[in-house]
């Protein structure tokens, strides 16, 4: 076993680091303290024992006080929390308060090495329940080696083997008594299922654990496969429409998981096939991804829409001088000048006549606008954006200089007609990006 662990440490290039250690005071996590306070040395490594109370059990007292004492044995440190008193009671909160205890943990001793108990018998559990759950190509790879900061250096190893190295190196542990009521699925699995699994094949963890191998191994495989076709028909993060629909439909459909990954929360199959329909069927050119987002055909293109997320901030002006607005800078500046400007309607700079005050800010309803040029009244602002042809995303962009609900000025497309200069006294406006 120990060289089991030290071809795993020179495999991720653990050393010469602090290392947290998933203490639970059972035999998995007492194995692999022991394992590697015998490596520490060797790789210069610095134990650290975490112990999370869930406040489940009564023992978790005498647990606490059990990891103190192994951590000092093995020359540790040890570091311990408590579950708050009124979290839930239930696998999945304990799992998620667990691992945010271990991150915490990590980041108090500025490691990036969780190292956790998962053994052999662990994973092949962790298959058999999502195989009864449901599962994908993915999920058959049941528990990975490694994955972010945690590390498991034990799930290669047999339970049966981790039990008679405690009992052979006198390594006393401590038993959950939890892990002995079947109401919990994974108990049961380990408790009832796995026994009888072993009277049709007596070698089915090994068998099993082939299995994982097998998945892991083509899903590599499809993951290149997939990407190399993601390259030649997603550029700019826009799909091509054509190419897309070509293509086989379990390929679609990988290509939609990986591209909707951000923005799906729930990317069932049932969910995924939803979308492919959606690209398939020509009567639509908008979904609805989330309360945010939008897929999107058009101009034979895929793409992702997310709506803006309007600013209400405004900005005051009651003199001349320099306003910062989001991203940008608006300069004011008193001029006189004979000859009446009029610059091109899309450039960032505009002189105009009006009064103080003013406010910089984003459009909102009932705001009017007169277009420089147009000799129409005053016309609603958004259906001068309409005429524009702006996208419908990028309005709630756009920077207005207005005064109160006229629109003098929108910033990078047209002056108000109204405000437009009329005498030899007026203002120049400059608008620059601050890091453009």
């Amino acid at each position: 076993m120990i060289e089991t662990l030290k071809t795993f440490f020179e495999k991720y290039n653990i050393k010469n680091k602090s290392v947290v250690i998933g203490f639970s005071s059972g035999p998995d996590s007492c194995a692999l303290a022991h394992l590697t306070s015998k490596l520490k040395k060797d790789f210069n490594l610095e134990l650290i024992l975490a112990y999370f109370n869930h406040n489940w059990r009564q023992e978790a007292k005498e647990e606490e006080l059990f990891t103190i004492e192994f951590a000092n044995k093995i020359n540790a440190k040890y570091y311990i929390e408590q579950a708050p008193k009124n979290s839930k009671k239930n696998e999945e909160t304990a799992r998620e308060l667990r691992y945010n205890f271990f991150e915490n943990c990590a980041k108090k001793y500025n490691t990036d090495i969780v190292l956790l108990g998962h053994n052999k018998n662990d994973n092949v559990e962790t298959l058999i329940y999502r195989i009864i759950k449901g599962t994908s190509i993915k999920g058959l790879n049941s528990i990975p080696e490694n994955r972010d900061i945690y590390y498991r250096p034990l799930l290669k190893i047999e339970k049966k083997d981790i039990l008679e190295y405690l009992e052979k190196n006198n390594i006393a542990f401590k038993v959950d008594s939890s892990n002995e009521d079947i109401k919990y699925k994974r108990n049961l699995i380990r408790k009832i299922i796995m026994p009888q699994m072993a009277l049709i094949n007596n070698n089915y963890l090994n068998s099993i654990e082939n299995l994982i191998q097998n998945s892991i191994n083509t899903k590599l495989i499809l993951d290149e496969a997939i990407l190399s076709t993601e390259n030649k028909i997603i550029i700019n993060q826009k799909i091509k429409l054509n190419d897309f629909i070509n293509l086989k439909e379990p390929l679609r459909l990988e290509i939609l998981n990986n591209y909707l990954k951000d923005y799906l929360k729930y990317r069932t199959s049932k969910n995924i096939k939803r979308f492919d329909e959606f690209i398939l069927n020509n009567n639509k050119n908008k979904i609805s991804i989330n309360k945010n987002c939008f897929l999107i055909k058009k101009n034979n293109e895929i793409f992702i829409e997310t709506k803006h997320q309007k600013n209400e901030t405004i900005v005051k002006i009651n003199s001349t001088g320099e306003y910062y607005f989001e991203d940008g800078k608006l300069t004011i500046e008193k001029i006189e000048k004979g000859d009446k400007i009029y610059p091109n309607s899309k450039e960032n700079i505009c002189f105009l006549n009006f009064d103080f005050p003013l406010e910089l800010r984003h459009r909102k309803n009932g705001d009017k606008f007169c277009p420089y040029g147009l000799k129409s009244d005053r016309m609603k602002l958004k259906d001068f954006l309409i005429n524009e042809k702006i996208e419908q995303n990028k309005k709630d962009e756009i920077v207005l200089l207005a005064n109160k609900e006229d629109i003098c000025w929108v910033i990078g497309y047209k002056i108000s007609n109204k405000y437009k200069q009329n005498n030899t006294n007026c203002y120049k406006l400059t608008w620059r990006k601050i890091n453009g």
